[in-house]
């Protein structure tokens, strides 16, 4: 692969560390969540290539495969594929690359899915464009960034001041605090992921449907949050927090919430 920038470095190095945390259990229940956000089901996947665009641990990788993909390919700055987990699956690649310039050929993949990756990129149009152009015309893109607004945000922007703008707050004194505390590993890697990853971007709907139009998809839309049955259900077995954000207390405390958009490019 080419040459990793220095932030593009040192992003894929705190994840690498934030994907240690988790245990078996959680990377699989993290992956059904994500798909289950994402809108991913089998009628989407099944027989199809599949791109997992910034794929971390590989737990989204993982159900795509379990729902039937005909190839994956999971991409990452440093990709981390949980151990053992895909020795039975012949058709997974893991390609270490950044979005930014992504090594496929025009009009490679029938899916693409990018989630919680985007916003931490040097450029986001670019890396949109790059999955654009990889992507078959009348391939599904399903896109998920963290929402403006909300105290929640606000308290976080406020917290980075202190850990990546000056910075006085190292990582490596969080992480073993976090450690000492024996604290859940979902909240030792959300405070990582909030707090360290060097970029760090939030945007409105209308801001990512902007995207879509931009580069000739159908008109997007976004995807409905998960029932609030089923983000208990995930809660219960400690993933990633999902809220119901169509009510509003959510709004006022997390805004747009997680983003979610789909489309079709013509």
């Amino acid at each position: 692969m080419k040459f990793l920038s220095r932030i593009e470095q040192k992003t894929g190095d705190l994840y690498a560390d934030c994907f240690k945390v988790l245990d078996e259990e959680q990377w699989h229940f993290q992956g059904q969540l994500l798909a289950e956000q994402l809108g991913i089901t089998q009628r989407i996947v099944l027989g199809k290539v599949c791109l997992d665009a910034g794929c971390g641990h590989g737990s989204l990788t993982y159900q795509l495969l379990q729902l039937g993909a005909k190839e994956v390919y999971g991409v990452d700055l440093k990709p981390a594929p949980k151990q053992g987990a895909f020795d039975r699956f012949g058709n997974v690649s893991f390609v270490q690359a950044s979005l930014l310039d992504l090594p496929f050929e025009n009009n490679f993949f029938d899916v693409v899915v990018c989630t919680g990756v985007l916003h931490h990129t040097l450029n986001p149009e670019k890396g949109f464009a790059e999955m654009t152009r990889v992507l078959k015309p009348g391939g599904r893109f399903v896109l998920g960034v963290y929402g403006k607004h909300g105290l929640f945000p606000y308290c976080l922007a406020l917290a980075r001041f202190f850990t990546v703008t000056l910075p006085i707050v190292p990582e490596k004194l969080v992480s073993k605090l976090a450690e000492l505390l024996r604290l859940n590993p979902i909240w030792r890697y959300q405070v990582l992921d909030y707090l360290y990853v060097p970029i760090l971007r939030r945007y409105s709907p209308a801001q990512v449907k902007e995207m879509f139009l931009k580069y000739n998809f159908d008109e997007p839309v976004r995807l409905p949050n998960l029932t609030p049955e089923r983000a208990q259900y995930f809660v219960s077995h400690h993933t990633s927090y999902s809220y119901d954000y169509t009510k509003l207390k959510s709004k006022i405390l997390f805004g747009h919430g997680f983003i979610v958009v789909a489309g079709t490019k013509k």
